[in-house]
């Protein structure tokens, strides 16, 4: 992946996480900023149909990393595996423990609160995000104690899915792919094609280039669907073509999903071939911005806990210390803190769990069996 592509992709990254937590963090400081909400009433109205924006913008990324990893380094089931676990647990562990965390403090002060986990063990929960079952439909009522972690739970199976497509072989990889399709569900299905248009975008690019002039037209274009269109479509028409509700209760419909993760997989296209310029633009800010991208998983799986948190025991104990700008302040601050220090650090630690991962893998693996002449002359190619 060239430098302008890959740099124009972090960007991508870091204002969808962005977007995501100022639509979280939206009704934890909306008394805070009471009067922002008087004067502008309509961004209350538009910001669901972004947070849509910033969920497809997610997934198309996802599906093009997956498809360049797979392209050139991750060439074995083993090593993607390892990959694709030390990556979702180096930071779904500690967001998982903040979680658990959090509830049970805010659990203390409201105990009616979690009454709605009254139908399920709450350890069960953990166990369903820690396994990334949360949303599949043969486990119904098992939803995540932490919202974000829905979005792990479809990645999750579009992993699944992909390796047995690139791994798999024979009449193994089609019933392998219908039992996972069985398994999670009509939902998690529906979403797919928004995950495989960023894989499928990936292969695209490198085997046609549109013109410089018509990737410019496409990135113009692709911008407006994303901004425009796309808000537009779920909006207007929110009450006839709401097919799906997003798990993270985002009223939004699968057809605006569908045009916002097509129109974004167009805008890579035209990237790739705009990659020059793009590099040329981003490159004084090349450092500040890989390490914001290297917060943005952090951020997007810490931030949910932490406003609870906050919001339950805010600065002070009067109702308008609820509303204070000071409130709002430690909302804010306090989360971009913890994701800055404690997320960081656990972002860092991708490599030593994939180390751990193969080094478990290879004690575990079954020996070889050797028959004489094959494995000598084998190992004879090999050292060849």
């Amino acid at each position: 992946m060239n430098r302008g592509t890959s740099l124009y992709l972090d960007v991508a990254r870091i204002a969808a996480a962005l977007m995501v937590f100022s639509e979280h963090a939206r009704e934890h400081t909306r008394k805070s900023f009471n009067w922002f909400w008087k004067l502008h009433p309509s961004w209350v109205h538009w910001s669901d149909p972004f947070a849509l924006v910033a969920g497809m913008v997610v997934f198309v990324l996802s599906g093009y990393v997956i498809a360049h990893v797979l392209a050139t380094r991750e060439k074995t089931l083993v090593e993607f595996t390892a990959s694709r676990l030390a990556r979702l647990y180096s930071i779904m562990i500690p967001a998982l423990l903040l979680a658990m965390a959090t509830n049970y403090v805010e659990a203390l002060r409201y105990p009616t609160a979690f009454d709605s986990y009254a139908n399920l063990p709450m350890a069960l929960r953990y166990l369903g995000s820690s396994l990334f079952l949360t949303h599949y439909w043969v486990l119904p009522g098992l939803g995540a104690p932490n919202m974000p972690f829905w979005r792990l739970s479809y990645e999750v199976c579009y992993y699944i899915g992909i390796a047995i497509f690139v791994f798999a072989r024979g009449p193994w990889r089609i019933v392998s792919l219908g039992v996972l399709c069985l398994l999670a569900g009509p939902s998690v299905m529906l979403m797919a094609p928004t995950w495989l248009a960023g894989y499928a975008i990936y292969h695209v690019a490198q085997k046609h280039k549109p013109s410089a002039a018509l990737s410019l037209l496409l990135f113009v274009g692709s911008w407006v669907g994303l901004l425009y269109i796309g808000p537009h479509i779920q909006v207007r028409f929110r009450h006839h073509f709401d097919l799906l509700t997003m798990p993270d209760n985002t009223s939004g419909g699968i057809v605006a999903a569908y045009v916002e993760a097509i129109c974004f997989a167009v805008n890579i296209l035209a990237v790739d071939v705009l990659a020059r310029p793009v590099e040329l633009l981003l490159a004084p800010f090349a450092k500040i911005i890989r390490w914001l991208a290297a917060t943005t998983f952090a951020l997007y799986m810490f931030h949910q806990p932490i406003l609870s948190f906050f919001t339950v025991y805010p600065v002070g104990t009067s109702y308008e210390d609820r509303s204070s700008l000071a409130q709002a302040a430690l909302l804010i601050g306090g989360t971009f803190l913890v994701v800055a220090t404690l997320g960081h650090f656990f972002e860092r630690r991708k490599g030593p769990y994939k180390r751990f991962l193969l080094n478990a893998w290879g004690k575990i693996r079954p020996p070889r069996r050797a028959t004489a002449e094959g494995d000598s002359a084998t190992d004879e190619a090999a050292k060849a």
